[in-house]
């Protein structure tokens, strides 16, 4: 069985194929598409604009899926590209209109969970907290022997961060102040953190994975799935210098997260020193793949 399941996220849009056979999970496709819906958000509004952008990428996807394989099924699902606005009711039936795809609007609680999932497909997930910095939310999972004990969706991300307080590519001095300021006042809001030290974090999605290859590159770094926690105080400080060399290789390891990567490390950065983390893996696999075996398979965790 080949089943296509499309992520309609805040800054981008993913579209997964996969096979399951004799108890194994197959990737047969993926691709993706950097909307930048959280872009089209005006005082809470995704506009008119924003939803049909998303509509053509959702039937580009469509086709292009049901091109390269037989499927038995599509699944969307949205996060808080969706769930956070004002005009979620009208923006689900245009896309149900446009699409003819019925899009399973998650919660931040149950974004986590199967972010959590995904993750432990990849990498081990005994004791920490797993984290997945999104475009307009931030999931964390607090976990204890390879089980969820709290979970948190706070309402930033690295493009609704980028849109609202920074005026050129990279965040002057004030502007990363102000960032700083925000993420620290939701993450007070998590009463479960309070007091709470955990040395080990995991995480999961683009950004994620976009602040390892600059680790890599800027430090040598080759562990096989992570990094010393440390090393992304040191990377903001690379950044801070706004050495035009610097942007340059940022420029041509992730060209398409240019804007976005720094207020997403304010995310991690902030979220790594609330915690008192010491080490960081990064997983291959997220709330896709934990999507695909929660909700469409129907298997436990």
């Amino acid at each position: 069985m080949k089943h296509a399941v499309i992520d309609l996220g805040s800054n981008t849009i993913h579209l997964l194929v996969l096979g399951f056979e004799d108890g194994n999970v197959t990737k047969i496709m993926s691709e993706k598409d950097t909307t930048g819906l959280a872009g089209y958000i005006n005082d809470g509004v995704l506009s008119m604009d924003g939803i049909m952008k998303a509509c053509e990428v959702l039937n580009n996807f469509k086709r292009l899926a049901i091109d390269f394989v037989e499927l038995s099924d599509i699944h969307l699902f949205a996060t808080a590209s969706i769930r956070n606005v004002k005009n979620r009711d009208e923006a689900v039936g245009i896309i149900v209109k446009e699409t003819s795809l019925i899009p399973d609007i998650l919660d931040g609680e149950e974004e986590g969970r199967l972010g959590f999932i995904g993750a432990k497909m990849s990498v081990e997930c005994d004791n920490g907290i797993l984290i997945d910095i999104g475009g307009a939310s931030t999931e964390l999972v607090a976990f204890t022997d390879g089980k969820i004990t709290d979970v948190a969706s706070m309402p930033v991300g690295s493009l609704s961060l980028y849109m609202r307080h920074v005026g050129e590519t990279m965040p002057t001095p004030d502007e990363k102040e102000n960032i700083e300021r925000t993420v620290d006042e939701h993450l007070s809001k998590i009463g479960w953190a309070d007091g709470k030290t955990i040395k080990h974090m995991v995480g999961i999605g683009g950004t994620m994975r976009a602040v390892q290859k600059l680790v890599r590159v800027f430090f040598d770094a080759d562990g096989k799935n992570g990094f010393d926690a440390v090393l992304i105080k040191d990377l903001m400080k690379l950044l801070r210098d706004r050495d035009t060399r610097v942007y340059d290789k940022i420029y041509n390891t992730i060209p398409a997260r240019m804007q976005t990567i720094f207020p997403g490390m304010i995310v991690l950065r902030q979220t790594i020193k609330r915690f008192g983390c010491e080490t960081v893996t990064v997983s291959r696999s997220g709330i896709r793949d934990g999507y695909f075996w929660s909700k469409v398979l129907k298997k436990d965790e």
